[in-house]
């Protein structure tokens, strides 16, 4: 608090007339942050798109922002700017014709992929070294005798930057959905 307010050129207690601590602080931050995300109407016929885009957007603009991602993980967002984005992901997941319950189980997924591949990023552009050298050398260090599929697989469990992993993620959640639909 004491170095916003210094940022600011005013002390730590004026501060609280706006703000609950710095927990208050967090929450509105996030909150003008995830504003400037466009929520659509959902389109039956463009769902899947749509939910890409939506998750992308919303990425970006966690990414955009280093710490606002991990920040968010300690406490759920509950403001009406979050609920805004919350509401527009579940209408994007029911025009695409999924489960109400699932819908609210693959929202609540989802954002925390979204949050994690945010943090993910955050770590990646921290690290002097990269985070995939860092994991690809722990796993070249494990005895191939004790772990012959992860060391035949390096390669492939290390690929992929963190958009790749993170489409790859939302696609499984999303054909995990269509296709539990079908089998319905």
């Amino acid at each position: 608090m004491r170095r916003v307010a210094a940022a600011l050129d005013t002390g730590a207690g004026s501060l609280y007339v706006y703000v609950n601590g710095r927990d208050g602080l967090v929450e509105a931050l996030f909150d003008r942050i995830i504003a400037t995300i466009e929520v659509e109407t959902p389109d039956p016929s463009r769902w899947r798109a749509q939910l890409h885009s939506l998750l992308e957007r919303t990425r970006g603009v966690l990414v955009a922002h280093p710490g606002m991602a991990a920040a968010t993980m300690v406490d759920p967002p509950r403001t009406l700017v979050a609920m805004r984005l919350l509401e527009g992901l579940f209408g994007i997941l029911l025009a695409g014709s999924i489960d109400p319950q699932d819908a609210a189980w693959a929202a609540d997924i989802l954002v925390a992929k979204v949050t994690y591949a945010a943090i993910e990023a955050d770590s990646r552009r921290m690290d002097t070294t990269t985070l995939v050298e860092e994991v690809g050398a722990n796993f070249s260090r494990l005895p191939a005798d004790e772990f012959p599929l992860i060391s035949t697989h390096i390669a492939e469990l290390v690929a992929g930057d963190v958009d790749q992993r993170c489409r790859f993620a939302i696609d499984v959640v999303i054909d995990g959905l269509v296709g539990k639909g079908s089998a319905d």
